[in-house]
């Protein structure tokens, strides 16, 4: 199964209609009730694929809902609500799961999410542990979606990227507040966060008749992060947004820029013309 291509399948048969003013493809779907428009987004996390069965607990909770509070900071939202389930194998510790829901209560509240819900069911013995975190949050401002950039544009990132793996992966602080700051600072046309790869996000960003161009020369690496791996590892989880105007220096780093294309041209390249579009993560 190719997780990309059977996205892309369920997103032409999802319903449309008033109520819905952005719907599957984005971070997070935006519906609106009355006068009011609510995010809604869910994330996955699996022990084994995204954490390790000796991943302490609690920061295995804190990852699961920091992958969805991330999504609210890629749309320019602030949380307000966060519904959590599990999936667990008959045998599993009680003590095991109760931490990992601890861990995940915490930063939820922390965060201004606080968890309100959630079911858990039981799956076959060899099954490996899976926790879902769906996130609610409202938009001070106009929402900020994917493939908006515009020509001209200046392409910035939060913090730093590349060895996610060693530390940061389960440490990181979704960006809700620095993407306030951002938005009270410039206007953003278009944002993500870096979760599959920075090549793979990049190329969300890009529209038909415009194409990212990153200097590599300016990426912000973390402490052990090599170039490739910055431009693949993914699990950042920084922003990635283009503007048209200078954010201050302090929240982040301008790393390329925007430029016209043909819908035959890569999405994304480097300034040495490198095809960089789909370095990331392979959902297959």
């Amino acid at each position: 199964m190719k997780e990309l291509s059977l996205l892309e399948k369920i997103y032409k048969t999802s319903p449309r209609d008033d109520s819905i003013l952005i719907g599957p493809g984005d971070d997070m779907a935006l519906m609106q009730f009355d006068s009011t428009n609510l995010l809604c987004g869910v994330d996955q996390l699996i022990v084994g694929r995204h954490v390790t069965i000796e991943t302490a607990p609690e920061l295995i909770g804190r990852k699961a809902v920091a992958r969805s509070f991330s999504d609210v900071a890629a749309m320019g939202g602030v949380p307000t609500g966060s519904l959590m389930t599990a999936a667990l194998p008959p045998k599993t510790d009680e003590s095991w799961a109760m931490a990992v829901f601890q861990g995940a209560n915490e930063h939820a509240a922390k965060w201004g999410g606080p968890i309100v819900g959630g079911d858990i069911a039981t799956t076959e013995e060899n099954a490996q542990p899976m926790f879902t975190v769906t996130t609610f949050g409202t938009l001070p401002t106009t929402p900020i979606k994917r493939s908006n950039a515009q020509v001209g544009d200046v392409i910035y990132v939060t913090g730093t990227i590349g060895n996610s793996i060693a530390y940061h992966h389960l440490h990181f602080t979704p960006r809700i507040n620095e993407a306030q700051l951002l938005m009270d600072s410039v206007e953003i046309n278009t944002m993500i966060d870096i979760s599959d790869g920075l090549g793979q996000d990049a190329s969300h960003l890009a529209t038909e008749i415009s194409q990212l161009v990153i200097d590599t020369a300016l990426l912000p690496l973390r402490e052990g992060a090599t170039l490739p791996k910055a431009l693949s590892d993914g699990e950042d989880y920084e922003l990635l947004f283009t503007s048209g105007s200078k954010p201050p220096e302090h929240l982040a780093t301008p790393i390329g820029y925007v430029q016209r294309r043909t819908p035959s041209e890569p999405k994304v390249i480097t300034t040495t013309g490198e095809d960089v579009s789909n370095l990331g993560w392979s959902h297959e």
